[in-house]
């Protein structure tokens, strides 16, 4: 038993456990909100509503804070599991750089940011320096959108591969190209996919370690 591919295998699962977990927190939260204001007629809140009101505003800010943090724990793990299944198999190591180019996708949509302030706090400048802004925020989105989407493939691509240790794993990387496609075109169909894709990922990782821990 090879103790990098059972560290990668144990990372993915946890991983996975932790994504679905903050998927149900958000659909929770969400859930709660509407069920709150959605059938609430429009009318003149009475003031002492407001604290009723704030409460739940509270719990929903801290049920989605509560989740990012699982999201980011989630890639954490996900990110630790392709460096332990590189040092498995080289060949696995094209999760870890789809990995590390979704990273630097994020990295240059949250840079983009940098040009529109400072466009919008020289609103004296010429139209020349605006444009200017307007083109190199959109130029660093653009860029961070192609990193993420070639990473996500990356990783996907590892997925299929790990059809040699469990061959569920082979459907869910087919799954997550699929989601990520529609995605662009159906957002709800995309995020359905991606939580199925995810838990194949959780059920994958379960078997195949169940099956390691007997050989």
């Amino acid at each position: 038993m090879n103790v990098e591919l059972v560290e990668g295998l144990k990372d993915l699962k946890t991983g996975a456990l932790l994504n679905l977990l903050a998927v149900l927190l958000i659909f929770f939260s969400m859930g709660m909100m509407f069920a709150t204001f959605g059938f609430t007629p429009m009318r003149e809140i009475e003031p002492e509503e407001i604290l009723g009101m704030m409460a739940i505003f509270g719990v929903f800010a801290l049920l989605f804070l509560l989740a990012i943090i699982l999201s980011l724990a989630s890639f954490v793990m996900y990110f630790k599991a392709t460096g332990h299944l590189k040092n498995y198999d080289e060949k696995y190591g094209i999760g870890r750089k789809g990995m590390i180019l979704e990273i630097v996708g994020v990295v240059l949509m949250l840079i983009s940011f940098i040009p529109i302030i400072a466009t919008g706090m020289k609103l004296e400048e010429t139209h020349y320096a605006v444009s200017g802004g307007v083109i190199a925020a959109f130029l660093l989105i653009f860029a961070g959108a192609i990193a993420l989407i070639v990473g996500a493939i990356l990783f996907g691509v590892m997925l299929i591969r790990l059809e040699e240790v469990e061959r569920d794993f082979k459907v869910a990387g087919i799954l997550y190209f699929v989601g990520m496609a529609l995605s662009f075109f159906t957002g709800i169909i995309g995020v359905l996919i991606g939580i199925a894709t995810t838990v194949l990922i959780y059920i994958s990782a379960k078997s195949a370690l169940r099956r390691l821990s007997i050989a």
